[in-house]
């Protein structure tokens, strides 16, 4: 995993790591299904994640970048900051990135940040996800 790269004269305000099995993961979307699946990930999530034969791992850094997200933010997931809030797109290199929904944009602008970098990682048995909080 690489760290995102701080562009020059750039605050850090806040930074969040998550490490999670991907059994676990791979269990809950067995176990709730459509439940878990509607409740934590975006459509475009589904979309990419339901894309890869083999999407566990994938599916797992998702849910580590969100919590990672709300760590930067330091709400964790709930009342300030939903799992839809949270979204790993693509740029056109491949490079994920965080967008967030109307609720994210508000905690952003609260907190006086400009945006959340993030970095995955993940192997067959676990991903992990560090997001920085950036003004």
């Amino acid at each position: 995993m690489t760290v995102p790269q701080i562009p020059e004269g750039t605050s850090v305000l806040g930074v969040g790591i998550d490490l999670i099995e991907v059994s676990r993961v791979m269990k809950a979307l067995e176990r709730q299904q459509e439940r878990f699946r509607n409740r934590v990930f975006t459509d475009g999530e589904l979309e990419y994640c339901d894309a890869i034969k083999f999407n566990g791992p994938h599916f797992a850094a998702r849910f580590a970048a969100k919590e990672a997200v709300s760590k930067a933010f330091g709400t964790g997931i709930g009342e300030h900051l939903g799992w839809k809030s949270v979204e790993v797109v693509k740029d056109e290199l491949g490079k994920p990135l965080i967008r967030l929904d109307e609720k994210g944009q508000m905690l952003l602008r609260q907190k006086q940040a400009t945006d959340v970098l993030i970095s995955l990682a993940h192997t067959r048995d676990h991903a992990t996800a560090v997001a920085i909080l950036i003004r």
